[in-house]
């Protein structure tokens, strides 16, 4: 469980992730109007609230493997930071049905990195 590092970090899917054979991990930043208008629309149905986001980062996890060398099962997510430059907000999104690998204790969360400050 969470505090398990000492550095900050944001975890959509903190488990052995092994890119060696297959899969592949990518990022992006972004100011496209509909993928911001995307991820104010997802906020806004979750927390009620109404946002004016400047942009985007994206990260990928597309059909990756895991540990060690494992490419029987693989996992697809996204994790989506978002900013108002106020605000910051983070969307975790993991593709139907693509959540294969065997059960690893895996946890999502934040980490501060201070021992104090983690979900």
């Amino acid at each position: 469980a969470f505090p398990i590092l000492t550095y900050p970090l944001v975890a959509p899917y903190q488990a052995d992730v092994d890119t060696r054979r297959n899969g592949s991990v990518w990022y992006r930043i972004t100011q496209n109007a509909a993928l911001l208008a995307k991820a104010v629309n997802n906020i806004r149905s979750l927390t009620g609230t109404s946002v004016s986001l400047q942009w985007l980062f994206i990260a990928t996890w597309d059909h990756v493997g895991y540990c060690c060398n494992g490419i029987d099962k693989t996992n697809t997510f996204q994790a989506v930071l978002a900013t108002d430059n106020i605000s910051s907000y983070a969307i975790f999104l993991y593709a139907d049905g693509l959540i294969q690998w065997p059960s690893s204790g895996a946890q999502v969360g934040f980490n501060a990195g201070n021992n104090v400050n983690y979900m």
